[in-house]
């Protein structure tokens, strides 16, 4: 197909667009079904571009990018860029144009530069590259979920990677792998930029086998929609948990294995952090699920920066803005609220006094040894706590009727 043909296609098929949005008048449509398809998202930055005026713009340096900040929705913003001088470049011209990265993602990580050049769900090739940029480390360093990115992919049914820390999307003129000047985006490029998040990593909505998981639920959560604090939920086998996990490493020790998951933060509460439901308490709180992931190995490091806190403490990203999180077994078995409340409580009121005591908080006393620690993180401790909690249920009239965790 021509460019001349692609630059005049609908934005939600692959039919000639002859209509127009009325309001930003940029985005391209065969019918009102298609139109009606594609507002969802088309919504969520129609009005930040149509108010965006390139009579505005601060420098011939400066173009318009599509900033994804961690709270909020998608928004045009005029962003700068640098000419870059590369000195082991042998050709006559050797300079290229970069956009600025540190003051949007931070200059403490290494910046991740996605091409897009291909839409997989219009399947159709792009005339300009457009660069996903994100941080590195996102994953460990401690960066609150993207709930920009979020009210992206909430538009269609599935499940959907999650992203965390600022993200912003910027135009290279060209394809291949060397563009040499930036660009302005547009509102083609914003489908374009939509529909990367809507695909990547994505598993539709359809039918499979369910799954019975556990919420953690966060303080959040709790106060603000009515979830208790461990709530059996049903997941589909190809839930992306089962590819993209933490694991406890207690729960291995004690020969009870889980995968664990961040769930993205609702934003019935987290856009009304400062309600005094909370009573100043941070609503993505989570202490269940932080102790859950207390580091059971001496020779990991402390590195904030990559994410780990060392031996006895939970890394980076379960340590703050956690919220609520997902728990399955890896064999796909049923989970039941009560056997990860058990190992919770067992993380938590068992084992983390032994880790305190051996970094030394119950002075004069000379600090447990960590292979002594070690040592009691096993299946007989855990087995004791069990039964425990099963009493103090009895005892407060809320006896709940759970299969043996090593029975199932």
């Amino acid at each position: 197909m021509a460019s001349s043909d692609v630059s005049s296609l609908c934005f939600a098929c692959d039919k000639q667009g002859p209509r127009r949005c009325a309001k930003c008048k940029s985005a391209r449509y065969c019918s009102p079904s298609c139109q009606k398809e594609d507002w969802p998202t088309h919504k969520l930055v129609c009005s930040s571009f149509s108010n965006h005026a390139l009579s505005k713009r601060p420098t011939d340096e400066h173009f318009r990018v599509l900033l994804f900040p961690v709270d909020g929705k998608p928004e045009v913003i005029w962003h700068a860029s640098r000419w870059i001088v590369d000195d082991q470049d042998d050709e006559e011209d050797c300079r290229f144009q970069s956009f600025e990265v540190d003051s949007i993602l931070g200059s403490e990580t290494f910046p991740i530069r996605t091409p897009i050049q291909h839409n997989p769900r219009l399947n159709r090739n792009l005339l300009n590259t457009i660069q996903i940029c994100y941080r590195d480390t996102f994953l460990v360093d401690g960066s609150k979920p993207n709930r920009s990115v979020a009210r992206v992919t909430s538009t269609r049914p599935g499940l959907y990677h999650d992203w965390s820390g600022p993200i912003f999307a910027c135009g290279k003129i060209g394809l291949g792998i060397d563009q040499q000047k930036c660009r302005d985006l547009d509102m083609e490029d914003f489908r374009h930029i939509f529909d990367y998040f809507l695909s990547y990593n994505a598993i539709p909505a359809t039918a499979a086998q369910t799954i019975k998981a556990v919420r953690i639920n966060c303080f959040g959560d709790q106060k603000m929609c009515n979830r208790p604090a461990f709530e059996s939920v049903e997941i589909l086998s190809t839930d992306p948990i089962f590819n993209d996990h933490d694991t406890s490493e207690i729960a291995n020790r004690i020969g009870f294995p889980i995968f664990t998951h961040r769930l993205p933060p609702n934003p019935v509460w987290a856009e009304d952090q400062d309600n005094k439901i909370f009573k100043n308490f941070n609503p993505f709180n989570n202490q269940d699920a932080t102790f859950l992931h207390l580091c059971c190995d001496p020779n990991v490091p402390f590195n904030p920066a990559a994410g780990t806190l060392g031996w006895g403490l939970a890394s980076t990203q379960w340590q703050t803005y956690v919220g609520s999180a997902l728990v399955v077994r890896p064999d796909m078995k049923p989970l039941h609220p009560l056997h990860v409340e058990a190992l919770c409580k067992y993380c938590h009121n068992d084992i983390w006094p032994f880790f305190s005591h051996s970094l030394g908080e119950y002075t004069p006393e000379e600090p447990m040894k960590q292979e002594a620690v070690l040592a009691m993180i096993c299946r007989p401790t855990f087995v004791i706590s069990w039964y425990k909690l099963l009493d103090e249920k009895r005892k407060n009239g809320n006896a709940v009727k759970a299969p043996y965790p090593y029975d199932v």
